[in-house]
């Protein structure tokens, strides 16, 4: 059995983003450049901990191998074995990159068009009065701070259709603009995770579109009642995964209550199923 989950806005969150929450409820988790910028509850926690004495835990991120390893409360003190991060481009094992899979994302990048031909058309829309700083993650997919508020919202919706002709994405989450290659795919290289342990029984949540593939490569999957995935689909959760009825940093401890609970209701009926047959 195994568990995946987004961590930015799903496990764990900043100040900003957590909403209304007591100071005592919050366990520091991320430190950079000396000061503590992101955080977990202590129930959270521990439920955490709870699935992990049960099933495989497995962290998939947009973040970059380096913007992971801040999280220091996963990198150095949880050290779950896998770890999935940017957007499915590395997979960790015990915190080093696996080749194999390093090959099979490099021959699923040449399908989509060169990160160059991206970067010079999304230059043509780009405007200093909303586009803060541009990088090019991990020289996998660009990561761009912006000014939500200022935002050209019809161009970026035609931006959007030019690149999946391209064969990439673009994803919007909280100050950050995404633009990645198509085949960079969390529910992929979660797939890939799953075959390596043979698990039978996946689990998954996340709160963006980048994490909607994540979902669809689970047998139940959760996102938080709030983030690019409550927006896009304006509250009504589709087929393939449900909403939390908390937001905020409460989303996070309901998602992990319901997700042992989802774990320990599915062992009950496998073993009361002939054969494990289900």
């Amino acid at each position: 059995m195994l568990f995946a989950s987004d961590l930015d806005q799903t496990l764990i969150y900043s100040q900003r983003s957590m909403g209304q929450v007591s100071l005592d409820q919050l366990v520091p988790v991320e430190r950079y450049e000396g000061r503590i910028i992101s955080y977990m509850s202590h129930t959270s926690i521990e439920r955490l901990r709870e699935l992990m004495n049960q099933v495989e835990f497995v962290p998939v991120t947009t973040r970059t191998v380096e913007q992971y390893r801040r999280i220091f409360y996963l990198a150095d003190l949880c050290r779950p074995k896998y770890a999935i991060t940017s957007n499915g481009g590395y997979l960790l094992v015990d915190g080093k990159p696996d080749e194999d899979w390093a090959q099979k994302i490099r021959l699923t990048m040449r399908e989509c068009s060169e990160a160059l031909e991206v970067k010079a058309r999304f230059d043509e829309l780009a405007h200093p009065e909303w586009v803060v700083d541009v990088s090019f993650a991990d020289e996998m997919f660009f990561a761009i701070r912006i000014h939500r508020d200022k935002l050209p919202l019809s161009e970026m919706e035609s931006f959007r259709l030019l690149l999946a002709d391209q064969g990439w994405k673009m994803s919007i989450q909280g100050r950050k603009l995404y633009l990645v290659p198509a085949g960079l795919c969390k529910g992929r290289a979660l797939s890939y995770v799953a075959q390596l342990l043979g698990c039978s029984r996946l689990a998954a949540a996340g709160d963006s579109l980048l994490d909607e593939s994540l979902l669809r490569a689970a047998d139940f999957a959760i996102a938080p009642k709030h983030g690019e995935l409550f927006r896009h689909y304006g509250g009504a959760a589709p087929t393939h995964f449900t909403f939390t009825e908390q937001s905020g940093l409460a989303a996070s401890e309901e998602l992990l209550v319901r997700i042992q609970a989802w774990f320990a209701s599915s062992t009950n009926y496998a073993e009361t199923t002939p054969l494990g047959i289900q």
